[in-house]
């Protein structure tokens, strides 16, 4: 497995891609996403309207700028709590949203991102379908130990299908599906051997 390809890449807290910036395309409601992604992401769409529901995509790229504002936003509702903070808004070059590999998708008609969003019949639909197209459950309820993020049942990633559909069947987080491949990088042990 390739964990450097482009769709793999893993952000976090504890993998920040600094300033990086994709190629992006302007998809639906003025959103952009990386360009290598955007028919999946369209195609994900169109089957959940095929099926008659009511997708609204929120939120997918955002830079680093961005990041940066709704970060020290979310900072000040909290009092000055980073780390309560950065459980709902990542900071900046640490979300991934700056990857445009990822996009907020809700029902046009339930307007509250939390929790109870997994009773709509488009999250239902969304995640037992996203693996065809490609996407995961980026954040799932019982993965907030490993992801440092809340569950956020609005948040599909791509990450092409084949890996999605391990992961959806195994039952794993993107963190997790990582770590079961060592890296390749040389070490520094690597190194001093040569």
């Amino acid at each position: 497995m390739d964990l450097s390809s482009w769709e793999l890449l893993l952000v976090n807290q504890t993998h920040p891609i600094g300033q990086y910036a994709p190629e992006l395309v302007t998809v639906e409601n003025n959103q952009q996403f990386d360009v290598r992604a955007s028919d999946a992401l369209a195609e994900f769409i169109a089957g959940a309207r095929a099926e008659g529901l009511s997708v609204f995509l929120s939120s997918a790229y955002r830079g680093y700028d961005e990041q940066n504002y709704l970060y020290w936003r979310k900072v000040e509702q909290y009092g000055g709590d980073e780390a309560v903070a950065a459980t709902i808004v990542l900071p900046p070059g640490t979300s991934e949203h700056q990857t445009g590999l990822c996009a907020d998708i809700t029902d046009m008609y339930y307007p509250t991102k939390d929790a109870s969003l997994e009773n709509t019949a488009l999250f239902q639909w969304m995640n037992a379908h996203c693996a065809e197209y490609g996407f995961i459950l980026r954040y799932p309820a019982d993965k907030q130990d490993i992801t440092g993020v809340m569950y956020e049942p609005w948040h599909f990633r791509y990450v092409g299908k084949e890996v999605a559909a391990f992961i959806q069947e195994q039952g794993l987080c993107l963190e997790e599906f990582v770590a079961l491949y060592p890296s390749t990088e040389p070490t520094a042990a690597d190194d001093a051997a040569g």
